[in-house]
């Protein structure tokens, strides 16, 4: 029997990932099955599990490719910028090219709400999620520190607490994106973005890091009984 390249499995692997992608993006994790997969994927069960254990194994494999094809094609929109307000725009502008729906190509956002709303008992999706917060970090901190290095930030900027603030900013943009529905603009939501970006490059003219008090934690007023018509609460 002849043996299959590298090159094969890796074009087969890649076939069914994109597959998995997108079932686990229309029907979540819980209701996607692996036959959904082989149906989406047109292989055939036995195809599926040479490479793949099971479903938690795809959809671990889903997130690992579109996250590494994803700073492949960064890393390349980078390279052709020169000062660090356009990088940051051409990170900005990828962060909504990957999530929203480009030319008919399928955007991450289902593909991630999906994936949050079921964290807490998916351990797989849980390590997904971690992994892909990782690598936003990873090439949000690169970004910055390479603008103090050059002087285009401040180097009393703390590029770690940065870093995940913007990371959870742009998140949040996509869950406004699920609460808007159908009155959802990515020219909106890039324009929040890119107000948040401008203040971080205005921070530079200052050379000494400004200061914000901490507000100590205290309760809030919420009533203790919930208002008459809410169903499900005491």
């Amino acid at each position: 029997m002849p043996r299959v390249s590298v090159a094969h499995e890796q074009e087969i692997r890649a076939r069914i990932s994109v597959a998995a992608f997108k079932v686990f993006g229309e029907l979540g994790f819980h209701r996607a099955t692996v036959q959904d997969i082989v149906r989406e994927s047109g292989l055939s069960v036995g195809a599926i599990y040479t490479y793949f254990t099971g479903k938690d194994e795809l959809f671990l494999a889903t997130c690992d490719l579109s996250t590494g094809q994803g700073i492949g094609e960064l890393a390349d929109r980078l390279a052709r910028a020169g000062s660090l307000a356009e990088r940051l725009s051409i990170g900005l502008g990828f962060f909504f090219d990957s999530v929203d729906s480009v030319d008919g190509r399928a955007g991450m956002s289902t593909f991630l709400v999906q994936a949050w709303a079921v964290a807490d008992h998916e351990p797989a999706v849980r390590e997904m999620l971690v992994r892909r917060r990782e690598q936003l970090l990873t090439v949000t901190g690169m970004l910055l520190r390479e603008g103090i290095a050059r002087g285009d930030l401040a180097p009393w900027l703390d590029v770690e607490a940065v870093s995940g603030g913007l990371s959870a900013m742009l998140d949040g943009l996509l869950l406004q994106r699920v609460e808007e529905g159908s009155a959802y603009r990515r020219a909106n939501a890039e324009r929040r973005a890119r107000s948040v970006a401008e203040l971080l490059l205005a921070a530079a003219a200052s050379p000494t890091r400004p200061t914000l008090p901490a507000a100590a934690p205290q309760p809030v007023g919420y009533p203790s009984t919930a208002p008459r018509g809410v169903a499900g609460l005491s």
